[in-house]
């Protein structure tokens, strides 16, 4: 069996990240579901990861990567900006905008050329209302914003480990990604009492493309409390890790399916998700997820629609009357300009690579190369022939 030391550094960086993950949940030993502020960090920021529960830590290959696993950033062959609406209970709303590009030099590892992304989040948590009786008996009232975030973050991804090795005589090919994003969080309580956190997420994303196997460690929100008044409490801070296989199928249409444990070190809760995207005809994506031991289980959906370099994204959760979302998003790849060669793996077959065969009819067997002819040469022996 070949071996190749990179490989064992690439484990080691794995093996790190899961090591950060169990010394920083430390102080979660007198927390609790819903101790942490900042909630809205635990939402999806993708309607495509919504329509699959959340499962994208082994996914993650597009602009949303850097809000889940930001090794996937490394995945990026164009420039991609995306912009995301969301809409939750009372009035609560979110609004994302985000934009990656590879850039244009080998990254840090000397094996391909990286990614960098930023992105800006607006959330607002309703509105609240002030009433005050006045010494006249009359009632006066004031409505206030509840709560108002925002959050600036910037990602960088690249691949760090690519190479081949044969075990028990079959060969099989790695692909290793690193990444980091680093989070300025703003938040703001009633228009009077605000606050300002640091936090820093972190993955690694093992890929094998022939087999279309991905494995995925991603922590989230690790960093400083946040501190409005006197007291801090801790972010949610995240675990999560994730399995994904992807194949095509018929024609023009892929499978992936996926499956990821979150792990809420602050609170004590976990999370199973399972998650299932079809491809049809490179134009459709049907969606379908489940959460299981989640503070909000349930059911999700979404679906998508591309054209040529745009496509169009809705997601919804249906985990119980209170937790009802729904997402929108709009992706562009500018496909017009890329720094590095485009070696995306092949989910379906290309119909301009291979036409299909007209129905009814055998595909006709290859024809060999026609045998050059010789003119024919008079015969002097003594020979004679039948002729039919």
């Amino acid at each position: 069996m070949k071996t190749n030391p990179t490989i064992k550094s690439g484990t080691a960086l794995a093996a790190a990240l899961c090591a950060l993950s169990v010394l920083c949940s430390g102080p979660a030993a007198a927390s609790g579901p819903g101790s942490t502020a900042m909630q809205m960090l635990k939402l999806d920021t993708s309607p495509r990861a919504l329509g699959m529960a959340g499962v994208f830590a082994p996914v993650a290959d597009d602009i949303h990567a850097m809000n889940y696993n930001p090794a996937g950033l490394g995945q990026l062959y164009f420039p991609e900006a995306s912009a995301m609406y969301f809409s939750g209970f009372e009035g609560s709303r979110l609004q994302y905008l985000a934009f990656g590009v590879p850039l244009p030099f080998i990254g840090l590892a000397g094996l391909d050329k990286p990614a960098v992304s930023a992105s800006l989040l607006f959330s607002q948590a309703g509105d609240f209302t002030y009433r005050h009786i006045n010494p006249d008996g009359s009632v006066s009232s004031r409505s206030y914003d509840a709560q108002t975030d925002m959050i600036l973050s910037f990602g960088y991804g690249e691949k760090v480990y690519s190479d081949s090795t044969r075990i028990e005589g079959r060969e099989f090919r790695f692909d290793q990604y690193l990444g980091m994003t680093a989070k300025i969080i703003r938040s703001e309580l009633l228009e009077t009492y605000s606050a300002t956190a640091f936090a820093l997420d972190a993955g690694w994303l093992i890929m094998e493309p022939n087999l279309g196997l991905a494995g995925a460690v991603a922590l989230a929100n690790f960093g400083s409390g946040i501190k409005y008044h006197q007291e801090s409490s801790p972010l949610p801070a995240i675990v999560r890790l994730g399995l994904s296989w992807q194949k095509p199928t018929i024609l023009d249409q892929s499978l992936l399916i996926g499956v990821q444990l979150d792990s809420y070190v602050n609170e004590k809760l976990k999370s199973a998700r399972f998650g299932l995207e079809y491809h049809f005809q490179k134009i459709f994506d049907f969606r379908l997820g489940y959460k299981a031991m989640d503070e909000n289980p349930g059911l999700t959906f979404g679906l998508g629609i591309r054209h040529e370099t745009l496509s169009l994204d809705f997601g919804m959760g249906a985990g119980g009357e209170v937790y009802n979302t729904s997402q929108i998003g709009l992706t562009y790849k500018f496909t017009g300009w890329s720094p590095r060669d485009y070696k995306k793996k092949v989910v379906y077959k290309d119909p301009e690579d291979r036409p299909a065969a007209p129905a009814g009819k055998e595909r006709p067997a290859r024809q060999s190369a026609p045998v050059k002819q010789q003119p024919p040469q008079q015969n002097k022996g003594p020979d004679f022939y039948w002729l039919y």
